[in-house]
């Protein structure tokens, strides 16, 4: 459920050595996550056309973004997809910003590493099923990321129903909630392409 490599990386560790107090306190953030943790997903395929360098069209949104014109070059589906690890973790990481920074800090890097987990355990089950119909998986890109705008969060949640789905919710400012939620664009490939073969 966690990588810790990347969980110490996102406590800012490179390749020194970690002392004991350090792992002893991610393994005690771990199992509380493990205890508040409920982790759920959803997805829906689409077809997908390409308009221009910048534009796509998959059935029901269309994109403007270079970046993820990129990504999904080649690609004759899309996938919208949206994970989350449940409000009970934002309930531990506020309790604990309050009791503990050192703990609360830790918690955050793991929750992190934990919603990754659990998103390439998802990814690896998709992929074993569009595989069987003779597509692959491009790497996932999420709105925020370079060009694509935060504002297609919007679409996504409506489009994938993520209140009902998942329990995850959009404020105004387009911060999600649980804030351990992610959305991405998948895309789907009759060849197995990663999209740096492309640029």
């Amino acid at each position: 459920m966690f990588n810790r490599s990347e969980t110490l990386r996102y406590l800012g560790y490179k390749s020194e050595e970690v002392d004991n107090n350090t792992l002893e306190l991610i393994k005690e953030c771990e199992e509380l996550l493990k205890k508040s943790a409920n982790p759920r997903s959803t997805y829906k395929v689409f077809d997908l056309k390409r308009i221009d360098d910048d534009t796509l069209d998959m059935e029901v949104l269309k994109i403007k973004s270079k970046a993820l014109c990129r990504n999904l070059r080649g690609c004759e589906k899309v996938i919208l997809f949206a994970a989350t690890l449940g409000p009970r973790v934002d309930i531990l990481l506020q309790k604990y910003s309050k009791l503990s920074a050192s703990r609360a800090v830790v918690l955050q890097a793991s929750a992190a590493s934990m919603i990754e987990v659990y998103i390439d355990s998802m990814e690896d089950e998709i992929r074993e099923n569009v595989n069987k119909e003779g597509f692959y998986l491009r790497p996932r890109f999420s709105p925020g990321y370079a060009d694509l705008s935060l504002e297609y969060q919007r679409d996504i949640f409506k489009i994938l129903d993520l209140p009902r789905r998942i329990g995850a919710t959009l404020m105004d400012n387009l911060i999600m909630a649980p804030s351990k939620t992610v959305t991405a664009f998948i895309g789907l490939s009759e060849e197995d392409k990663n999209v740096c073969d492309y640029e």
